[in-house]
């Protein structure tokens, strides 16, 4: 069994960690405060895992392509598998994955799946490359990220309560968010009341599991401590849904999600290529999309 890689990387007072083993970032540093979550497997095992080939759940954890059914469970299995570092610079990662017999049997598809980190002075942005080397298939898929961040940022001194999430647009009074039955996407959507774009967080936010919006109306948000001022942004305009989402009452963590994909609905017929976000690649094609993060100390 292939043992995994660590990998740092440090800009300014940005400092970062990663993992071949699902090219995932570890650890994210801001003048010497950890802001990634550090995957208490007790609560929830990850840090900032990649969604590739799909973006949620599955009805039965099953789909269908040309006739035949194949099994993939939830956010698919590129973060479970090891990559390759393609390029390393003193401020940016380049990793790669590819299909394989292993993939295959899953995901009848040849792929090449490119992960780029790159450092700024104040943060972090990530990119992704789907590329198809077939020449003659199209190649189809979803993607989407999953990054973990701590909240409370100090938590002894500050509790989630002392948060808030900002979408950085003054004229929203409400956002329409997708409604999870039994981790799909049900009929109903329901209404995220916000007073200036804005939302105090608590547990009461995500008692029913992730808040799933249509990027469009927002294509940013921020959280940040009320009193310490401390906290993150993600701009993710190139993406099509968010989720926002955490474990359990003071699991400790927020998750900002940027999909392009999302879960199966209830009424899916489970074809693959007829799937709510599925993308198509032609042949030999390259498709590239990334988000932006910025640390606030």
């Amino acid at each position: 069994m292939t043992s995994s890689k660590s990998f740092y990387l440090k800009k300014g007072p940005v400092e970062a960690r990663f993992s071949s083993l699902g090219a995932e970032c570890t650890s994210l540093c801001f003048h010497g405060l950890e802001y990634l979550w550090q995957a208490n497997p007790s609560i929830w095992g990850r840090h900032s895992p990649v969604l590739f080939p799909i973006v949620g759940r599955l009805q039965d954890d099953r789909y269908t392509y040309r006739g035949k059914s194949y099994s993939l469970t939830q956010h698919g299995f590129a973060r479970d598998r090891e990559f390759s570092l393609l390029d390393q610079s003193q401020d940016s990662l380049l990793f790669s994955l590819k299909s394989d017999e292993k993939s295959l049997q899953v995901y009848p598809f040849a792929f090449e799946l490119q992960i780029r980190y790159t450092l700024s002075d104040s943060g972090m942005r990530v990119d992704y490359r789907v590329i198809n080397p077939c020449a003659d298939e199209k190649l189809w898929y979803s993607i989407g990220a999953h990054p973990g961040f701590a909240c409370p940022l100090e938590p002894q001194k500050e509790s989630l309560e002392d948060y808030q999430l900002d979408f950085g647009r003054q004229d929203l009074s409400s956002l329409s968010l997708y409604v999870l039955e039994k981790g799909l996407i049900g009929s109903e959507r329901k209404s995220l009341p916000l007073e200036n774009g804005k939302l105090n967080l608590d547990w009461e936010c995500f008692q029913n599991d992730a808040l799933i919006a249509d990027v469009g109306p927002v294509t940013s948000v921020s959280i940040r401590s009320r009193k310490t001022g401390k906290g993150y942004a993600m701009d993710f305009e190139e993406f099509r849904w968010l989720g926002l989402w955490t474990k359990q009452q003071d699991a400790g963590f927020v998750c900002i999600e940027p999909w392009n994909g999302i879960a199966d609905s209830l009424t899916h017929n489970g074809n693959f290529q007829e799937k709510v976000g599925i993308q198509s690649l032609p042949p030999e094609g390259v498709h590239k999309v990334g988000f932006e993060l910025t640390l606030f100390h």
